[in-house]
């Protein structure tokens, strides 16, 4: 039992069951600005940026699965998007040399900013028509600074879910 406790994708699905919880309670009241703060994707970003590419991509997935079943949009956008951003989170930061503290939430904001467009990019495609334009405009800030924001306190925790010790330059 204790094995499985230690296990990443078993402390992903934890955390992806309390962000939900969160999410779907809290967060749905508290709207700044007018626009839902999205914890999946900051948790999705967070992942990739400690974690790397591959992390962040099945980290991403595991967030999105988590969140369309409690989404009325077609299932499957959320998973498909947030494993991308989380993939190129990852990306983007194993480009960068000796990240800093700041430059890791400037990934998550911006990675955040970029799955707002990539959800209505989809939402365009395959499922119910997002709005485009300015509202959009304002939707992607909204959520890239608040998560970026809150970057430092989920960096942490998506180390520890991949049990990665923080090295110190």
């Amino acid at each position: 039992m204790l094995y499985m406790l230690r296990r990443p994708w078993f402390r992903l699905g934890a955390v992806a069951l309390v962000l939900l919880a969160i999410q779907t309670t809290l967060f749905a009241e508290m709207k700044p600005f007018g626009e839902t703060v999205d914890l999946m994707v900051l948790a999705s970003v967070a992942t990739g940026v400690v974690g790397g590419s591959q992390f962040g991509a099945l980290a991403g997935f595991i967030f999105g699965i988590a969140f369309d079943l409690v989404l009325v949009t077609p299932f499957g956008m959320s998973p498909l998007v947030y494993g991308l951003v989380g993939f190129l989170a990852g990306y983007t930061q194993s480009l960068t040399f000796q990240p800093t503290w700041y430059l890791h939430s400037a990934f998550v904001a911006a990675g955040s900013a970029v799955a707002v467009f990539g959800l209505a990019i989809v939402q365009q495609i395959i499922g119910p028509r997002a709005p485009l334009g300015s509202e959009l405009v304002q939707t992607a800030m909204v959520v890239g600074i608040a998560n970026g924001l809150i970057a430092p306190l989920a960096l942490p925790v998506q180390r520890w879910c991949l049990g990665i010790k923080r090295v110190i330059a």
